[in-house]
């Protein structure tokens, strides 16, 4: 389970978040919703470890993240994506989605010198994960194209893909369907359902596509001003009056 309790953030004199608070089951997808502004992604950011919060506690399991260096955070199970594509343009989509799996599965210095049988193993078992989740996703044709020049909605199924190589029991995904046409996002919808029940994970999704979130969603968060505002089922939040009032504003 993921635990984020009474988190806090200040950028100077703006607070971004302020005493943040819920959890995501095992198995679950859980929606993170809120006007531009409310303090989404900086959640994930703190999870992640890109912030570091004022106070608060964000566990996994039985982890303090907060005592976790970034770059040691996804060994414990947690990938993400990131709202602006993070790719790298000239390599191959191929090797943008074997770069998610170097935490994971790349051997350490001394392993790598006494065993380079094993080293080469290790590296071709990577490859053919990266090509399965290839052919998965649907873009194992477009393997050896660079990222760059790729369409859109391409593009956000390697970053989706590069997640998945880590094998994670929590992904972070941070407005998959953005810039995606309805019929994508409703591909997308079905796809992250599908990929769920096979892979078993949990979800953190922040989402504006309000129908994908209630579609797929086990229970939805709502966030304003950097403040959880609303946490429960979908047909609770959404009917939700401080939800309604955040997205639509009151009467004058």
């Amino acid at each position: 389970m993921l635990n984020v309790s009474d988190v806090a953030l200040t950028f100077g004199g703006i607070r971004a978040l302020d005493a943040v608070g819920f959890t995501v089951g095992p198995d679950e997808i859980c929606g993170l919703i809120g006007p531009n502004g409310a303090g989404k992604t900086s959640i994930f950011n703190c999870i992640t470890r890109i912030y570091q919060p004022d106070s608060g506690t964000i566990t996994y399991g039985d982890t303090d993240l907060l005592s976790v260096p970034r770059h040691r955070v996804v060994g414990h199970g947690i990938a993400r994506t990131f709202q602006n594509l993070a790719l790298w343009p000239q390599q191959t989509v191929l090797e943008n989605t074997i770069v998610g799996a170097h935490s994971t599965a790349t051997p350490n210095l001394f392993a790598s010198a006494v065993g380079w049988h094993a080293t080469r193993k290790a590296a071709k078992q990577v490859e053919r994960d990266a090509w399965d989740l290839l052919d998965r996703l649907g873009i194992a044709d477009l393997a050896s194209h660079p990222a760059a020049g790729l369409p859109f909605g391409t593009l956000k199924r390697v970053e989706l893909a590069r997640a998945l190589i880590s094998r994670p029991s929590m992904l972070l995904l941070d407005e998959p369907a953005g810039g995606l046409t309805h019929s994508e996002v409703d591909e997308l919808g079905d796809l992250i359902l599908d990929l769920r029940r096979e892979l078993g994970f949990s979800a953190l999704l922040v989402e504006h596509h309000m129908g994908m979130v209630m579609r797929i969603c086990d229970h939805v968060v709502a966030m304003e001003f950097g403040r959880t505002i609303a946490d429960g089922s979908p047909d609770d939040v959404k009917r939700d009056p401080a939800v309604v009032a955040a997205y639509l504003g009151t009467p004058a």
